[in-house]
């Protein structure tokens, strides 16, 4: 099975130019937990998700201690509050994950499924000459399962 065959097709996108805020803001009305990010030619250049507004670790060569990195912002986890604030006009060009593991839509599921698990993936884009044209998350795994009889 092919990955054009269990892909959710319509998805939602939002430009570099536009801001945390606003892809928060569509995350919240689509019920949607992953937002690409796309330039003016709709090619994909980044992604955000629910999980960038929890924070991600930074180690610190030769240190013993990491540090706590939110939007960009170094913090500690009394100032989730004023980093968010700070953060809502920042452009998603600034904040989002540039390195996207993407898969086309010709890849197999076999492929997806492997690449989920090797690298602890919950969403993929889905990615044609640049361009993305879907996007796989856990539940079109699902709907993968349940179209095989």
């Amino acid at each position: 099975m092919k990955v054009l065959d269990f892909m959710t097709k319509d998805v939602t996108t939002c430009t570099e130019s536009q801001t945390v805020g606003d892809a928060a803001k569509k995350m919240i009305e689509l019920g949607i937990s992953v937002m690409p990010v796309v330039n003016d030619e709709g090619i994909l250049t980044g992604i955000v998700t629910q999980s960038d507004f929890i924070s991600k670790e930074v180690e610190i060569p030769h240190a013993l201690v990491s540090i706590k990195r939110l939007f960009g912002q170094d913090f500690n986890l009394t100032d989730v509050e004023d980093v968010y604030k700070k953060s809502k006009n920042k452009t998603l060009a600034d904040v989002m994950s540039h390195n996207v593991v993407t898969v086309t839509s010709e890849n197999t599921l076999n492929g997806v499924v492997e690449l989920m698990m090797s690298k602890h993936l919950k969403r993929i884009p889905v990615v044609d000459d640049g361009k993305l044209v879907g996007m796989i998350t856990r539940k079109d795994i699902l709907k993968a399962f349940e179209k095989l009889s």
